[in-house]
């Protein structure tokens, strides 16, 4: 069974042809951070004004081009670099308990970064700036612009995601490849129920694809009965589970050759309620087949509680695992033991984590610079909307969970990645917790190739990157990758491990 691609991709906010641009290389290259001593609280307001200052800028450039700025001009590929460097001075100077260096840097920051920067360094660098001044790493929090009421934030961040969905392959890239996986799962296991345990729903936007291609299937077959499909779907909100589930609904009623069911389970303080709940759901008796998909962990998730939510996918016995990382994938020990000073909560491994959370999202922004024109006001609406937010929560992750308290334990070390600070990898996460990894198929390596040529034309700097014999498969932009799938079977034998 190959999967329908078009339904994710033909959109309704007129982003599906993307309009090329040139984009300068701003390949970050970090070695040495200027470190500073003392303290001036008094220098946190004038890094107010300094961001009021900038968003000045920005109204008054509303209507012109901000080409001829000097400052704008000073934030091309060098001035980028600069920007970069200014952001880790001010982390490295605050993590030291240097207030003053670490306001007098973000305060910089403000000066050269534009959230309408005709390039991406500078639009990327303004939002590290915004999380950063609103962190506790400088004790008195710096208000951005004023919020919107409740309702708006979060229709404004649908609407963001959205945008972003249509105008980029990030996400239908990770999708597309879990869905044909899935697929191709369902298909061994010969049976007619499907249960999908997603510990990350978010809007379901996943998933028409997956019905669409299920129902495309069983309308083919000649007599057979409807396919069973049932998605758990976790998430933080109950009523955006909901309109998830809503969402799906409406759609799969268009499917007749499926059965469909959506179950949203909330996440809460604790997490054991919920995965036991998963696992009374899956009542069918053995004839289902259940896949587990885990998609961009949370940020806040430590290796304790992903070490516990593995040891409870396994007990789901499933088909097949599929994880979908930001970066790389490869997380990797940065040495030494975390140290506070002065009693402060910061561990001395923030720097590397900030610096990997850096170099994504900067590449994030510099792909999306093929995407969008830059005076889009749909790609301003990304950034400040769904790609600033995310930038937020991962500085604020890295601040709680970047070294834990005190004793230098894995244990409460951020999973997140590529902004982790954990010393092993989800490769050695996964095979610790019983499950091996397995190769990619001809076809998921091929749709992916597909899309990207559907996308992008077959140009521009996106490309599919295979590696470990076919058992991982990750997104390319230029020299990066923005993100890598793996899949993972459970493994029938107990493995051994070794003492450290």
């Amino acid at each position: 069974m190959n999967l329908t691609l078009s339904l994710a991709i033909n959109g309704g906010t007129g982003t599906g042809t993307c309009k090329k641009r040139k984009v300068r290389d701003s390949v970050i290259v970090i070695d040495d951070v200027i470190d500073g001593d003392g303290g001036d609280r008094s220098k946190v307001m004038r890094l107010v004004h300094a961001r009021e200052r900038m968003v000045a800028r920005l109204e008054l450039d509303d209507h012109r081009r901000t080409t001829a700025s000097d400052d704008d001009a000073d934030a091309g590929s060098g001035g980028g670099l600069r920007l970069m460097h200014l952001l880790l001075s001010s982390v490295a100077s605050a993590e030291a308990g240097n207030v003053r260096a670490a306001t007098a840097a973000l305060h910089e920051v403000y000066r050269r970064a534009s959230f309408r920067g005709g390039d991406p360094a500078p639009r990327v660098a303004a939002h590290f700036a915004d999380a950063l001044a609103a962190s506790r790493l400088l004790r008195s929090p710096v208000t951005a612009a004023s919020p919107a009421p409740a309702p708006a934030r979060a229709e404004q961040s649908f609407l963001a995601y959205t945008m972003f969905y249509q105008a980029s392959p990030l996400h239908q890239f990770a999708h597309f490849a879990a869905n044909q996986a899935i697929v191709e799962a369902f298909e061994r296991g010969g049976r007619r129920r499907l249960h999908v345990v997603d510990f990350d729903v978010s809007y379901g936007f996943q998933w028409p694809s997956l019905i669409q291609s299920l129902s495309d299937a069983a309308s083919t077959s000649g007599g057979e009965p409807a396919v069973s499909l049932q998605i758990t779907g976790v998430g933080p909100s109950a009523d955006e589970l909901r309109q998830t589930g809503a969402r799906l609904t409406r759609f799969a009623s268009g499917c007749p050759n499926v059965r469909f069911e959506f179950d949203g389970v909330v996440t809460g303080p604790s997490s054991s309620g919920r995965h036991e709940r998963i696992i009374k759901d899956d009542d069918g008796g053995g004839d289902a087949t259940v896949v587990v998909n885990l998609a961009f962990p949370a940020a806040s998730t430590t290796r304790e509680a992903f070490s516990s939510t593995l040891a409870r996918v396994r007990s789901l016995n499933p088909s097949l695992v599929f994880l979908v990382e930001r970066g790389s994938g490869m997380s990797s020990s940065n040495g030494g033991g975390a140290t506070s000073r002065g009693g402060r909560r910061f561990s001395s491994q923030l720097l590397p984590p900030f610096t990997a959370c850096l170099r994504y999202f900067a590449a994030v922004f510099d792909s999306l610079h093929e995407c969008m024109p830059a005076d889009s006001a749909e790609r301003l609406a990304i950034e400040r909307d769904y790609l600033g937010v995310e930038i937020a929560d991962a500085v604020a992750s890295l601040l709680d969970h970047g070294g834990g308290g005190g004793g230098g334990g894995d244990d409460h070390r951020s999973m997140a990645e590529p902004c982790s600070s954990g010393s092993g990898s989800w490769k050695e996460m996964m095979e610790c917790a019983g499950f091996e990894g397995v190769a990619m198929s001809s076809r998921t390596v091929s749709q992916a190739k597909l899309l990207l040529k559907m996308k992008s034309g077959g140009g521009g700097g996106f490309r599919v990157i295979e590696g470990e014999g076919g058992r991982v498969m990750s997104l390319g932009w230029r020299d990066s990758s923005l993100i890598t799938t793996t899949a993972w079977r459970r493994r029938r034998r107990s493995i051994s491990r070794t003492s450290s």
